[in-house]
Formats: structure tokens, C-alpha cells, sequence
């Protein structure tokens, strides 16, 4: 499926850095501090999830794995927080935009 790389609000690396640990626990990757938005060209079919529990004043967030051009990532789905109509915030092991070299406006290929 399509997707075109868009610009976040830059709250992203903040709370990636807040759930690294419990993120690489449960699907075994450190992830850079920040996520790549993606905007889908049609609704994204259902997705399997995994969960990582609310803990402090932090929610529960729910990952589903994908790729990125060939790239191993997650979407991020925030149980409570901002949410924008369909964007899709991304973390991987690496950042994605600057390895990819994607701008604004560019079109990458997510497989779930």
C-alpha cells in the first residue's frame, strides 16, 4: 500500500524516548526517538497488535508491526493523547526519513 511521508506535530521522539524500554522488551528493537507520519491512500486493512500497558501518567499504546520500503517498523496506535485522522506515527530502529532520504510529500510502500 501507498503512503505519503507528512509532517508530525514534534511530539513523537519525546514519547518514543518515555516507552523505548518497554518497546524494545516487547518487540525486541530499540527505537530512534522519533516517528515517521504517514498519510494512507486508502484505509489500512486490520491489524494485528501488540500492547504495552499504561504506566505512570503514560497510556497504554498498542504496536502493530510493518515495513517501510523494506524496512522493519511499527505503528504506533496511542490509546489516550493526540490523534490525527489518518496519519500513521511509525518507529523503527533507525530514522526512516533521513535513511531513506524522504521528504514531505514523498510516497513510500507499507506492507503490514
Amino acid at each position: 500500500m501507498k503512503a505519503q511521508v507528512v509532517s508530525g506535530i514534534g511530539k513523537g521522539g519525546k514519547y518514543v524516548e518515555v516507552y523505548a524500554d518497554k518497546i524494545e522488551k516487547v518487540v525486541n528493537l530499540r527505537p530512534y526517538p522519533g516517528t515517521l507520519n504517514l498519510k494512507l491512500s486508502s484505509s489500512a486493512p486490520p491489524l494485528e497488535t501488540m500492547e504495552i500497558p499504561a504506566f505512570g501518567k503514560f497510556g497504554a499504546i498498542e504496536l502493530a508491526p510493518c515495513t517501510i520500503n523494506g524496512e522493519r517498523a511499527f505503528i504506533v496506535f496511542p490509546k489516550k493523547g493526540v490523534k490525527r485522522e489518518g496519519i500513521l506515527e511509525v518507529i523503527a530502529e533507525k530514522n526512516i526519513k533521513a535513511l531513506l532520504s524522504l521528504e514531505d510529500g514523498d510516497y513510500v510502500d507499507i506492507q503490514f
